[in-house]
């Protein structure tokens, strides 16, 4: 089921710039929506002697990182504070709360940097059971966005809620297929033209679809077709887990190279791998 536009919305907050800037998309739209907006701060943690965790976090603290965080928040929303690994809490924590809508920010780590430490933002992305806007940039409002679809069932759901938002937001939506082949993939316009007939026709009126085709790798032409448009529209879904484990998904590797908002939409039903391996539990401190 397509929750667009999201009534509620969670976004991680970890007092860095990257987030600050993320918090700003998570106001924006929570503004133009009428969500709810909850900022989640994750300690953590540090490891103790022989490399067990660390005690609780004191009240004291948890007071602190409280207060700092309303001072850059402003007074109105709802502040989670968990414990642990962030990426794990947060999930864990969308799991339970089921939120329409999760926003993170990126600090674009790449090589080195990101085998070494990972990417808090993919591993929420390629877990979250709910969208995950990706937010890069300074908040502007989208007044276009670019949905590549490859012709399979998920990614046809991922244009539907790409269109819903289009909608929603008074964008304009270009729908993108990419290629690989082009001597074996058949009449592409048409094929575009069919899932955009399949809308309905107040998200036709509003979103005023167009479509675009191009041939090669499709990371390559997503990330030359992003340009004067403001979110990409991608689906999470798991192909090849040894594959993905050395390379990533497509929406991955958009994700560590695209200078605009990534929004990622996960398959209906999916329960992510992440989730099932690790099934993690969140601890919440008030």
């Amino acid at each position: 089921m397509i929750k667009f536009p999201p009534k509620r919305i969670m976004a991680a907050f970890d007092l860095s710039d990257v987030s600050r800037a993320a918090w700003r998309h998570a106001e924006a739209l929570a503004a133009r929506c009428g969500a709810e907006l909850e900022a989640v701060y994750c300690e953590p943690w540090q490891p103790g002697p022989e490399m067990m965790p660390p005690p609780a976090l004191s009240p004291g603290r948890v007071r602190a990182q409280r207060a700092r965080i309303r001072a850059l928040i402003g007074a109105g929303p709802k502040i989670t504070i968990l414990q642990g690994d962030p990426a794990a809490r947060v999930l864990s924590l969308a799991a339970r709360r089921r939120p329409d809508l999760i926003v993170v920010g990126t600090h674009g780590r790449k090589g080195f940097m990101r085998a070494m430490l990972g990417s808090t933002s993919e591993a929420i992305v390629r877990g979250a059971p709910v969208p995950v806007l990706v937010a890069r940039g300074p908040s502007r409002p989208v007044r276009s966005i670019l949905a590549p679809v490859n012709f399979t069932s998920y990614s046809e759901y991922g244009f539907s809620y790409a269109a819903a938002a289009a909608a929603v937001l008074g964008a304009r939506l270009t729908a993108l297929h990419v290629d690989e082949d082009p001597a074996w993939s058949g009449n592409s316009s048409f094929r575009l033209s069919r899932f955009i007939h399949r809308l309905p026709a107040p998200v036709l009126r509003t979103a005023r679809p167009r479509t675009v085709s191009a041939a090669g790798d499709p990371v390559r032409e997503i990330l030359k077709a992003k340009r004067g448009h403001d979110w990409i529209v991608l689906v999470a879904h798991e192909k090849s887990l040894i594959k993905d484990a050395f390379f990533g998904t497509t929406l991955e590797r958009v994700l560590r190279s695209s200078s605009i908002p990534l929004l990622s939409v996960p398959v209906p039903g999916r329960v992510p791998f992440a989730l099932r391996a690790a099934g993690a539990r969140s601890l919440t401190l008030t």
